[in-house]
């Protein structure tokens, strides 16, 4: 009987200790009127809002940021569930005998021995692909970071475009009201005409195109920071920057990509990940022991068995499973290279075309911009001292304005390769950017585990 209390005792601890289950069912119903009703917060401190500032605003509320960072708490929580090994195993079993005493009963357990380099493996593999979560994670802060870059870029682009495009259709139907004149005297030929409501008529479509352009801008910002559309689209966001980055530093980033951006660091835990799997495969043509202590209570006589338990390799010893091992281990090497390669090819891809589009902006901006000015410039002083024709002074007005459309394209095109080449370097050439995403990931590293609540099973 005292027998039975403390097993009675010992059991009820024992499901004490277990974890509750709380249900945790979820509510898509509820995430789209919650997403639509999020506010843009206001000027952080009174300032106006920097890069680094709504990225990290990104990263606190970014749907896919958030998901990269849960995928990385549960790849924690399994690294640290891999140090525990198998439990033991119990078995409980009776018998009824003819004789007295009539029952005898029998208690045995079986203990994998967790030691070696199948734990060893096993521990570092979890590790390695919560590794590979942490790098996805810093891919997603990265990919939201080139896509609030983006769309900044696009959108001071299709704002000034418009404002561009505004004064080329008043400039154009002014023209063609005087054209309409001229040509209803006689003065001019009518196919110039035409040709002038041509230019108009393509005047009013690019017009049309920037406001298109514009609120595309700000969905794809506003879908970066977590927000709906509507959330941004009267704030006011840093323009950005005129001048040219510098690249003085290109072939020590160049050779940086190669080994330290965040794909090739997952290949690389994926070359280890294929390292130990072939660590366990040649493991595995060793027996696994276990040891089963027990009790037997043999119609009257107390015995104490023990078991030592081999679980044998397979019949070939497992030769078949560790050349496949071994293949997979080249393969994953392979994948590493190609990762490399690709980081390589993607810099100087960048890079020629980040040259080339700035080159352009400097040409737009520096020459072709300043003639066309000075045209407009001559043909409004001829105009005034009665030397020119007022139709003339307007279309060199246009022609400046389309040189100044044809900058703000070549502006676009920088700003786009600016954005390539950060992103084939995985590196901003904004120092606040690059501590935003290092906080970020740091914030991650430090959070706590989770812990579970436990008072009785349910």
């Amino acid at each position: 009987m005292k027998a039975a209390g403390l097993s009675a005792v010992l059991l009820a601890l024992a499901l004490g200790a277990c974890v509750h289950y709380a249900p945790a069912p979820p509510h898509p119903e509820a995430f789209a009127p919650g997403f639509d009703a999020r506010a843009l917060p206001g000027d952080p401190g009174g300032k106006a809002w920097t890069r680094a500032g709504l990225l990290a605003l990104a990263v606190r509320q970014n749907p896919q940021i958030l998901e990269a960072r849960a995928k990385y708490a549960t790849a924690l929580a399994a690294a640290r569930a891999a140090k525990a090994g198998a439990g033991p195993s119990l078995t409980l079993t009776a018998e009824y005998a003819d004789q007295a005493p009539h029952w005898g009963w029998e208690a045995a357990s079986d203990i994998p021995l967790d030691f070696g380099v199948r734990r060893s493996a096993r521990i570092t593999t979890a590790q390695l692909q919560a590794l590979q979560a942490y790098y996805d994670y810093g891919e997603a802060i990265w990919s939201v970071r080139t896509a609030i870059d983006r769309a900044l870029g696009d959108l001071d682009f299709a704002r000034q475009e418009r404002f561009l495009a505004q004064q080329s259709t008043q400039v154009r139907d002014d023209r063609v009201q005087r054209m309409q004149r001229r040509v209803d005297l006689g003065q001019d030929a009518r196919t110039l005409l035409i040709t002038a409501m041509t230019d108009a008529a393509a005047a009013r479509r690019r017009l049309i195109t920037a406001d298109g352009d514009q609120e595309a801008a700000l969905a794809a910002l506003a879908k970066a920071l977590g927000l709906s559309p509507a959330a941004v689209r009267s704030r006011v966001f840093p323009a950005p920057g005129q001048e040219e980055p510098s690249l003085a530093g290109l072939a020590t980033w160049r050779r940086d990509a190669a080994a330290s951006r965040r794909d090739v660091l997952r290949a690389v835990a994926d070359y280890d990940l294929a390292e130990q799997a072939l660590r366990t495969q040649i493991a595995i043509q060793y027996p696994a022991l276990s040891v089963g202590p027990g009790y037997f209570y043999d119609h009257g006589v107390n015995k104490l068995p023990w078991t030592l338990s081999l679980a044998l390799p397979p019949w070939d010893l497992n030769r078949k499973a560790i050349a496949q091992a071994e293949a997979a281990r080249l393969d994953a090497g392979r994948s590493l290279e190609a990762a490399q390669a690709n980081a390589l090819g993607e810099v100087d891809a960048a890079t020629a075309a980040f040259r080339q589009a700035w080159a352009d902006l400097e040409r737009a901006r520096d020459h072709d911009a300043p003639l066309a000015a000075q045209a407009a410039a001559v043909a409004d002083r001829l105009a005034l001292a009665g030397e020119g024709d007022k139709v003339d002074a307007l279309a060199a007005r246009g022609a400046l304005i389309d040189a100044d459309l044809a900058a703000n394209d070549a502006r676009r095109a920088a700003l786009a390769a600016k954005a390539d080449l950060e992103d084939a370097l995985r590196r901003s050439f904004d120092p606040a950017e690059t501590a935003a995403i290092l906080n970020a990931l740091n914030d991650a590293k430090a959070a706590p585990a989770p812990v579970a609540k436990t008072g009785g099973a349910r």
